[in-house]
């Protein structure tokens, strides 16, 4: 079981710093349908797995909606390989309790007896990018180091009964602006992030106030149903993500503290988050030619809404809060201190869609070139496309 917690401290939002999931970890890496085998972390119900390999990174979650098979597949067929389960997830409220008492308190690790697996390399052929040769021409727009994605491209459908599927692509090269995830300022990350603009339901019975109401949790209803109310629900997701540098170089990517952002508190009430973000950028390995690609894929559970604008940007967080509280969970402490980015590069954040502009998913999909500063490029896209 992972060590203690540092006492409970107050971040600057006035949260309390108690995570909504700790990890446990498992004795040595197993399978998902290992993984899957073991429930409990003593006492504890498992509700999620993180995954950890030489190709790639993420989670997978009991209440996502995808079954084994079904989150297996996705990768096998993305990636070529496999999820390398190191450490389950329990709830970090019932967590912190059980630590509070010594008998309570175990160094066991989980899955002792199941067999050790190391995942099949993955296959950098099963990946693809649109093309960056415009990106590689001077911009004028931006400076002559940035850490925003060259390109970006997206595709939101719907992937089952009960799940929408968000393929992103994301590319950095050239050499001037010289483009790279290893220009971010240091103590930053940044987070990809796509945003569902639910619709306004005044004569709903359960929202007995309107959509846009404040901030979460104080969105006019007594539970957390104000999770589900855009075409993408925030409840917790399965994802995972690679990264290639250049065009057949997979990059092992524990070392960038990737990390599926769960955490919707303060967030408005009107907007439906789903993200992933990189706590260190900063040592993402690039080609000879500078470039890097990273793909993220995100299995958000289905919404109330059958459609929802949809926005998407690249934002730099700051990882301060992170540093000053090492044990804490990257979803709650990333992007907590106060402050702007400092640069280098742009300070605001690069625009992937812009809401304003109306489009609705699923089924929406585009690709946004020019760091962002020119318009969308769509084309139309069915579920078989993810």
């Amino acid at each position: 079981m992972a060590a203690p917690q540092d006492p409970i401290v107050t971040d600057p939002l006035g949260k309390s710093d108690t995570p909504a999931y700790e990890q446990v970890a498992f004795a040595n890496p197993v399978s998902l349908a290992s993984a899957t085998t073991v429930t409990e972390a003593g006492a504890l119900q498992i509700k999620g797995y993180h995954f950890v390999s030489d190709s790639i990174i993420g989670d997978y979650w009991l209440e996502g909606g995808l079954s084994v098979n079904e989150f297996l597949s996705e990768v096998e067929q993305k990636t070529g390989t496999a999820p390398e389960v190191v450490a389950a997830y329990v709830d970090g409220e019932a967590y912190a309790q059980l630590e509070e008492k010594e008998s309570a308190r175990t160094s066991r690790l989980l899955g002792e007896s199941l067999p050790f697996f190391d995942a099949p390399d993955g296959d950098p052929s099963r990946e693809s990018f649109a093309s960056t040769d415009a990106a590689l021409q001077l911009n004028a727009l931006a400076a002559n180091e940035t850490w925003q994605p060259n390109t970006a491209e997206a595709m939101i459908t719907q992937m089952s009964s009960t799940n929408l599927a968000i393929e992103a692509k994301y590319s950095w090269c050239g050499l001037d602006p010289y483009a790279s995830p290893t220009k971010m300022a240091k103590h930053w990350g940044m987070e990809f992030q796509f945003d569902f603009y639910t619709q306004m339901r005044p004569n709903n019975p359960t929202s007995p106030l309107p959509i846009g109401y404040g901030v979460r949790p104080h969105c006019g209803a007594t539970t957390s149903l104000y999770k589900d109310w855009a075409a993408a629900s925030t409840r917790e997701y399965s994802w995972f993500a690679w990264v290639i540098a250049g065009s057949d170089q997979i990059y092992a990517p524990g070392n960038l503290g990737m990390y599926g952002d769960f955490n919707d508190l303060s967030d408005p009430c009107n907007v439906s988050t789903i993200a992933v973000g990189m706590a260190q950028p900063q040592v993402m390995p690039h080609s000879v030619a500078g470039t890097n690609h990273l793909s993220i894929y995100y299995y958000p559970l289905k919404g109330e809404d059958a459609y929802s604008v949809v926005g998407a940007i690249v934002q730099p967080v700051s990882r301060t809060w992170c540093e000053q509280n090492p044990s804490m969970p990257l979803m709650d402490c990333m992007g907590v201190a106060p402050g702007a980015y400092p640069g280098p590069g742009p300070t605001s954040s690069r625009m992937v869609l812009n809401n304003a502009n109306g489009r609705a998913a699923p089924n929406l999909c585009w690709y946004s070139p020019d760091f962002g500063t020119t318009p969308a490029q769509f084309w139309a896209c069915t579920s078989g496309d993810v």
